[in-house]
């Protein structure tokens, strides 16, 4: 087990800590915060039945591994396994639990960029707004299902495919009870649709900030 006192701490979000993978750079471990979680393992905040459902605190990793096996089985015939989503690798336990370990996206500089960061930072440049459109057109386009997406959880990056590109690593896979974006494209596609809409108004009134 990983103790995650020896680990170095990336940073942490609402729900989850993100540390360094201690034997590869190129992986990160995320963990759910321990003081969210409840004894039987779901979220402190919910009630017994709902904690009690699926796989508590962990659906979120569950969500994501889903989505990235439906996305390697539909493009089985093509032999491509790297999709506008962080790459899960496996799970791992630490001292705060189950990790998720994923590969770690870095903008041209070594840091970690959100298209929030770069909004509200440097600005967007027209390459980073060629590479938001087409990021959304690959989401549609490869039926990459969103739960609840935001600018902080879409990151930047130059290395990963020699190109300018974004990457979703939180809100990914179906949240909804009844996976009707997983099972319909078309649902899905409107709804990725709705989220672009959302974050381009967003980056818009920044800009005229």
């Amino acid at each position: 087990m990983l103790n995650v006192k020896n680990l170095q701490r990336l940073g942490s979000g609402t729900v989850k800590n993100v540390y360094q993978h201690p034997q590869d750079a190129s992986k990160i471990i995320k963990t759910i915060k321990p003081q969210l979680v409840a004894a039987d393992g779901g979220f402190v905040k919910h009630g017994a039945f709902k904690r009690a459902v699926y796989q508590g605190v962990y659906r979120q990793f569950r969500r994501e591994i889903l989505q990235y096996l439906q996305l390697c089985k539909t493009h089985y015939a093509t032999g491509i396994f790297q999709f506008p989503i962080e790459t899960p690798y496996g799970l791992v336990a630490t001292s705060e639990g189950l990790g998720l370990v994923v590969e770690k996206i870095l903008g041209p500089d070594g840091r970690a960029w959100t298209l929030e960061d770069l909004a509200k930072g440097p600005g967007l440049e027209s390459k980073h707004q060629m590479a938001l459109d087409r990021f959304f057109d690959d989401c549609v386009q490869k039926h990459i299902v969103f739960g609840e997406v935001n600018d902080a959880g879409i990151l930047y990056t130059e290395a990963r495919s020699g190109y300018p590109e974004f990457v979703l690593v939180d809100g990914i896979g179906e949240k909804l009870m009844v996976p009707v974006r997983a099972m319909f494209p078309a649902i899905s596609a409107r709804y990725v649709r709705k989220t672009q809409r959302r974050i381009q108004r967003q980056l818009d009134a920044l800009r005229k900030s």
